[in-house]
């Protein structure tokens, strides 16, 4: 008999002591299919040559370096050019996620493909600075000129012709490029009165996904705004006390680096789902380079590949153009070519032939509708990455924007099938809960009372005990029997079968 435990049918508790030797233990988490190799040479020459480098020294998994470099190749082209398919109008900007641990070198690796723009970003807001200082001048003298005209406000004396000639100055837009955790208040402002083109980066992607912007609150409002920037359309602000604006032409580039835990909940997120943020976001969760990352004496920095994606990005950036007064950027319309647009059409007819039921694609379908424009907007971010004065996507970059969809549809689906629930993170709680407390039996109560917070609910902890049990954790003591726990008689109790697959008790 165990200790503390009063019988009150010894033979149905012998039962279910006895299962521990009859159950197979399951591992709550799957097993998980080994990732594809990234494909790097789809990248193009400038992009794949940095990548290629930045791997070869800092010796962070391939696709981890891909997604950096091909987020900040993204924010350099998004700002100049806009994309023309099937008589729509598209951003040539994109969403990444990398899914990867802490030492995986996300730092390091985002930090050298941001290098540029950040070098970039420095010297623009000295130069804004100059420009601040004179703008306080003009404005200073414009409004002592607006004073003296509308004299006091006495309106036979004020001469209407010369206060509509007098012309407010323009404040300088303060040039944030790169910002790491923004609400979207934060976001838009920046949009409206800094520079229209803007990337949100953090290689601690859980603070945005599980802070203040991704809150209860404040969550619906994030997701559905950054979904319509990805979309291309105006944005909107209606508030009673600062007044209501609409901004036009405005874009954003995403890369979120985030770890394995905060990614779960993330992707089974409902409302993300729903919503149709994660459609919009091509992931990657690499395999770990940790245990073969043995020293390497390399001046990446320098080497003649990063310093051509550098140059790039700058001149990149330096070619934006919008308008002073609204901040509308100024984007050059460019199409798909005759042969690129046949091949766009065949393969956004082979994904849309795997949306049903038995298809491949049928647990990712929401990605899947968006497989065909994220290939378009590859294709074209990649092409004027490589010839920025590209006057149509040629059929050659289509094919590489295919490559890498069909790399990424496959990632999404590895990751779907890796990315356990909700749930299974609880019941990962919950054991480790039992087994600090050195639990043999657990009854609801018991569970409501004391467990961890998260599942201190009927609602909740009821689903997570059945979880357990289906998995062979616990197993229950029949309905029509009662033993006594904890000074009580419990007619619904489970014996603890085990804490871990290795570990029956």
């Amino acid at each position: 008999m165990l200790a503390g435990w009063f019988m009150v049918d010894s033979v149905n508790l012998r039962d279910s002591i006895n299962a521990r030797d009859k159950l197979e233990i399951q591992p709550l988490r799957r097993a998980v299919r080994a990732a594809e190799p990234y494909p790097v040479d789809a990248l193009g020459d400038i992009l794949s040559g940095a990548v290629n480098a930045v791997n070869v020294a800092i010796q962070a998994p391939h696709a981890l370096c891909a997604q950096s470099f091909l987020a900040g190749s993204a924010l350099a082209v998004q700002g100049s050019a806009n994309l023309r398919l099937h008589g729509d109008t598209k951003p040539l900007s994109n969403y990444f996620i990398t899914i990867a641990g802490s030492g995986e070198r996300k730092s390091a690796t985002d930090g050298q493909a941001l290098r540029p723009h950040r070098d970039w970003q420095k010297e623009a807001i000295k130069f804004h600075d100059e420009e601040a200082k004179d703008y306080s001048i003009k404005k200073a003298v414009h409004d002592k000129q607006k004073a003296k005209i509308l004299n006091g406000g006495k309106k036979d004396t004020i001469d209407i012709g010369a206060l509509n000639k007098l012309v407010e100055p323009i404040p300088p837009r303060l040039p944030v490029l790169v910002t790491e955790e923004p609400t979207f208040e934060g976001l838009y402002k920046q949009l409206q009165y800094g520079l229209p083109s803007i990337g949100v980066f953090s290689d601690e992607g859980g603070r945005l996904v599980g802070g203040h912007a991704m809150n209860a609150d404040n969550r619906l409002k994030t997701m559905a705004g950054l979904s319509k920037l990805w979309d291309g359309v105006p944005i909107d602000r209606v508030r009673g006390g600062d007044g209501s604006s609409i901004l036009y032409h405005r874009r954003c580039s995403m890369h979120l680096m985030i770890q394995p835990l905060a990614a779960d909940g993330f992707i089974n997120d409902d409302a993300a789902i729903d919503q149709g943020i994660l459609s919009r976001m091509l992931m990657v969760k690499p395999e770990s380079t940790k245990g073969t990352r043995l020293f390497k004496n390399v001046d990446y920095q320098n080497s003649a590949e990063v310093s051509r994606y550098n140059k790039q990005v700058t001149a990149l950036i330096n070619s934006w153009r919008w308008d002073k007064e609204t901040g509308e950027l100024n984007l050059c319309p460019i199409d798909l070519s005759s042969d690129a647009f046949k091949l766009w059409i065949e393969y956004h007819d082979h994904v849309e032939r795997q949306h049903g039921q038995d298809g491949a694609y049928h647990h990712i379908t929401g990605f899947a509708s968006k497989a065909a424009e994220h290939t378009a907007r590859l294709a074209g971010i990649i092409q004027l990455f490589s010839e920025p004065n590209a006057k149509g996507i040629a059929a050659e970059y289509i094919e590489k924007g295919i490559v890498l969809m069909d790399f990424y549809l496959g990632e999404t689906l590895r990751i779907k099938e890796s990315t356990e629930s909700r749930e299974i993170a609880e019941a990962e709680k919950l054991l480790a809960w039992l087994k600090a407390e050195r639990l043999r039996y657990i009854y609801p109560v018991k569970v409501y009372q004391s467990a961890p917070n998260s599942i201190r609910s009927k609602e909740k902890a009821l689903p997570i005990i059945k979880l357990l049990e289906g998995h062979g954790y616990l197993s229950p003591i029949a309905p029509d029997q009662a033993i006594e726990i904890d000074g009580k008689i419990r007619k619904q109790a489970w014996v603890v079968i085990a804490y871990s697959p290795s570990e029956v008790l």
